[in-house]
């Protein structure tokens, strides 16, 4: 099986001109990712064969200078940005064959509940203008007309694509997981009537809170107005309400203590430290009195559990455009054993002491 969960097919994803062309793109990355791992578990057991009680970090030091010119691995990282590279080209080419039906979707969609603020004196991040995020065309915050939505469709189909399904047919897993694996099970009576999603993008965790918390008003904020006009049309053909807002999750324009739950999911591994640190503070003046803040990340960025895993993530830094993995600065990330998962989404417990320092 290709895709761990089928694609749910609404109306703003594109209508691929050939039905068989995602099947053989996801078979490509499933099979190239194999490989990819298959090499680096062999190459990274061989240079570690003979120092097995080495430090650590001495250890994996010299075992990705060794890794670094091989030219197996070398070929094996510039196959890696072709098919990151090739995924994009093949969703944008799709929206410009089914652009005119989309372009009607997106239009009857500007009517309806929730709603959309975009600021478009918003000062954008430094840290955000450096690079095009997973080498994503022009990256999240460009776009070459002033109402321009395309973005979020490419980002959309393509979340999906690269995930080969793993994040659900809505691409939602992580907002159900953090509902359901950590709120419902470990805070039962919590029943939240404001609730934020910092670093939204097209909001595919945001929504959950709007079906699960019906009573509640849900915000989703995030820096990219391509991504957040496709936000709230998406949100409207899924009949669910959500409020989308232009805003820095760094420092946001709402009052203290606006919100009973304020939520990101992967938003922290895209971040620096710096920047991590004013998020953190940020969401606590957000918090109403017994509120909560959660943010789920994954381990495998934040806290590599092998050398293997490591490496995959300390190369993902340029062969995908991930500039912040390396420098996480976490102190700890530990996963409870309690807290479960959904499917195949893990939920962890993330120990900062640096980050959480003086707040």
């Amino acid at each position: 099986m290709v895709f761990l969960y089928p694609q749910r097919q609404h109306d703003l994803i594109p209508q691929a001109r050939v039905p068989e062309a995602d099947l053989q793109l996801a078979q490509a990355i499933k099979s190239f990712r194999a490989s990819m791992f298959q090499l680096f578990q062999r190459e990274i057991a061989e240079a570690t064969a003979a120092s097995p009680e080495e430090d650590p970090n001495r250890q994996y030091r010299r075992v990705r200078r060794a890794l670094d010119t091989l030219a197996e691995v070398q070929e094996i990282h510039h196959r890696r940005g072709r098919l990151q590279d090739w995924l994009w080209t093949q969703v944008l080419q799709d929206i410009d064959a089914d652009r005119q039906r989309l372009e009607a979707i997106y239009q009857r969609s500007q009517q309806g509940t929730g709603g959309l603020a975009l600021n478009p004196d918003l000062k954008m991040p430094a840290h955000q203008l450096k690079t095009c995020i997973h080498r994503m065309p022009g990256g999240y915050l460009q776009a070459l007309e002033a109402d321009a939505f395309e973005k979020g469709v490419l980002y959309d189909h393509g979340v999906f694509l690269y995930g080969c399904g793993w994040f659900g047919p809505l691409n939602d897993e992580l907002g159900q997981t953090l509902i359901h694996h950590v709120l419902n099970q470990h805070y039962p009576n919590f029943q939240p009537r404001t609730i934020l999603d910092l670093g939204c993008a097209v909001g595919h965790s945001t929504l959950p809170y709007a079906s699960v918390y019906p009573q509640a008003k849900v915000w989703g904020i995030d820096l990219s107005a391509p991504l957040l006009r496709y936000a709230i049309a998406r949100a409207r053909l899924l009949n669910q309400t959500v409020y989308f807002s232009q805003q820095n999750a760094e420092q946001t324009d709402f009052a203290d203590r606006s919100f009973d739950l304020v939520v990101s999911h992967i938003l922290l591994h895209e971040i620096p430290a710096v920047a991590r640190k004013r998020v953190f503070t940020e969401s606590y003046r957000l918090l109403k009195p017994g509120g909560m803040m959660v943010h789920l990340e994954s381990r495998l960025f934040l806290d590599p559990p092998t050398l293997v895993a490591r490496y995959f993530r300390d190369t993902e830094v340029w062969t995908n455009s991930e500039p912040y993995l390396a420098s996480s600065k976490f102190g700890r990330c530990t996963a409870s054993n309690d807290l479960g998962k959904t499917r195949n989404a893990i939920v962890f417990e993330i120990v900062d002491e640096q980050t959480h320092r003086g707040l």
